[in-house]
């Protein structure tokens, strides 16, 4: 349980940092330079630990079903 609340928290901090209008549009966006210093994005376990890419890569997908 402590963890879904830390999990909960970290999407709660990444939604208020990165602003709606900072999203990006594209996936290739998403996987170039992420602020959590993830080199292959994809490749390595540790990329899966990433706030950024989790938030980036959720507004894409919901884009496209809209």
């Amino acid at each position: 349980m402590v963890r879904d609340v830390i999990f909960c928290l970290q999407e709660a901090a990444t939604e208020i940092i990165l602003k709606p209008s900072s999203k990006s549009k594209k996936l290739s966006e998403c996987l170039i330079a992420p602020p959590c210093g993830c080199a292959n994005p994809g490749e390595e376990i540790k990329c899966e630990d990433c706030p950024y890419l989790e938030a980036c890569l959720s507004s894409i997908k919901l884009e496209d079903k809209c």
